[in-house]
């Protein structure tokens, strides 16, 4: 993979976090913590949190395939079920692009 094509992958992830983050934010300031106990009142709601854990579940595999410690690996997939798949964007932008760049 290019330079190039690294950085653009880069980018749009990192937008894609801080875009995430925002409405994050943006939301809790519009309904403040009590907004959760409403999603969770609706079936649609809790299907939505099940879907977020099932990809916690998935991105700690691939976290635990790639990363060589697995203290390291569960260090970064815990807080994924906590904070959510920020985390996740995180390890991507940190962990995998970087080796994606060819060596010179």
């Amino acid at each position: 993979m290019t330079n190039n094509k690294a950085r653009v992958i880069q980018i749009i992830v990192a937008a894609a976090g801080i875009l995430f983050l925002a409405m994050c934010v943006n939301a809790y300031r519009a309904v403040g913590g009590s907004g959760f106990d409403n999603v969770l009142a609706e079936p649609w709601g809790v299907v939505t949190l099940l879907d977020v854990m099932l990809g916690g579940v998935c991105m700690g595999a691939v976290i635990f395939a790639h990363e060589k410690q697995k203290r390291v690996a569960l260090a970064w997939t815990l807080p994924i079920f906590l904070l959510g798949h920020v985390v996740s964007v995180v390890w991507v932008l940190v962990r995998f692009l970087p080796r994606m760049r060819p060596n010179h």
